[in-house]
């Protein structure tokens, strides 16, 4: 038995690129270097590459926050930041008026979540779920083995807390809730008054876990509300977590933290690494509740970039989710394969697919001059059919 021949002859090699050449004269062959240029846009050639796909506040951290990391590094860089973190969880108490005992710290809120899946996975948990949704809880209950069950999103991409209770009731046994609200990647709000309910009447074997990343952003709607009063009254089978990588524009630091009642925070605690944390992730956080100043104008900075974001939506009548976040979920008129393809070949990176069906994208706010040449892309993608 032989083995094919793969490696063509010289002759043969220049004869078949002499056949492609005469055809890509005829115009009956395009190479794919030319096919892609032809979807690459004039103004967008050398332009700073638009980063508007993780939802991360392209603002940049406040100034002082950055001057406390950099101090932190040249002074204590060589030391264990106990007081720092100490400070910290002192100053996250303060605001929240809940006490120090209360606070749970992460690299990142996602280290707090892995903390609660991991003693939802020592009780033998049933997770339960909205989809679409951040997927780190899912990710890590898998790991723990978990059962997840899914409960698809209402209308209007609503997370049906009515849906998630009827699931919850047909299981027996341990469950962990998890919701976030605003839910991400749809920007949208729970009704509250539903899920309190659910909480405040849900049996001893239910955990709610409370992803609030968001939440400095949905304060602006009049229709959200924390579940920290609930945690206040001392509802124990409830935790929350928020972070540092949002408002502040602290993603690089890793910096998180949860919120429960005394006795649940001693539980969630045992799994997680409240003293490992970064000197410099501690400094930045501290100076950052302080700067109320850097607080605002990142608070602005949004919202304008996303009314230039909405006003284009509604000027290429592409439906859209109202957000309560730094992105917005909506309409693309397209497969989402070829508007990221076209996107990056014009320096703009947009969300991957994040929904059951095809055609709708994901996309983070950046700041106003950014979202201004996003809308400025998005125009000329209109002009051109692709959107």
């Amino acid at each position: 038995m032989t083995v094919p021949e793969l490696v063509f002859s010289r002759r043969d090699f220049i004869k078949r690129v002499s056949q492609g050449m005469a055809l890509t004269g005829a115009g009956l062959l395009i190479p794919s270097a030319f096919a892609a240029s032809t979807e690459q846009l004039d103004f967008r050639r050398g332009k700073p590459e638009l980063l508007l796909h993780f939802n991360e506040n392209s603002l940049g951290m406040s100034p002082t926050a950055m001057q406390a990391a950099q101090k932190a590094v040249a002074q204590y860089g060589n030391r264990y930041p106990d007081d720092a973190v100490g400070t910290l969880k002192q100053n996250l108490a303060d605001l929240h008026g809940v006490s120090e005992q209360q606070i749970i710290l992460g690299n990142g809120s996602t280290e707090v979540i892995g903390a609660i899946v991991t003693y939802a996975g020592k009780q033998q948990a049933t997770v339960i779920e909205p989809t679409p949704t951040f997927g780190d809880v899912r990710r890590r209950a898998a790991s723990h083995g978990l059962t997840i069950v899914k409960v698809e999103v209402g209308e209007n991409f609503i997370t049906d807390i009515a849906a998630l209770k009827k699931q919850a009731e047909a299981i027996t046994g341990p469950k962990l809730i998890n919701i976030c609200n605003p839910n991400n990647p749809t920007g949208s709000i729970v009704d509250q008054s539903v899920l309190q309910e659910w909480i405040e009447n849900a049996s001893d074997d239910y955990l709610f876990l409370i992803d609030e990343a968001y939440f400095e952003y949905a304060q602006l709607n009049p229709d959200y509300a924390s579940v920290l009063p609930l945690i206040n009254k001392g509802k124990e089978n409830l935790i929350l977590t928020r972070t540092f990588s949002k408002i502040y524009g602290m993603a690089g630091m890793r910096i998180g933290y949860g919120i429960a009642a005394l006795e649940t925070a001693k539980k969630i605690d045992n799994f997680a690494a409240s003293f490992n944390l970064s000197a410099a992730g501690v400094a930045a956080a501290n100076a950052s509740l302080e700067d109320q100043v850097f607080f605002k104008q990142s608070l602005a900075s949004n919202q304008q970039g996303k009314d230039i974001l909405v006003n284009t939506l509604k000027q290429l009548k592409l439906p859209y989710i109202e957000s309560n976040t730094n992105f917005v979920l909506h309409r693309i008129n397209s497969d989402l394969a070829s508007y990221s393809r076209r996107m990056n070949q014009n320096r703009v990176r947009v969300g991957r697919r994040m929904t059951k069906d095809d055609g709708w994208n994901r996309v983070s706010i950046g700041q106003p001059t950014e979202m201004q040449a996003f809308r400025e892309t998005l125009l000329v993608f209109r002009e051109k059919g692709w959107v």
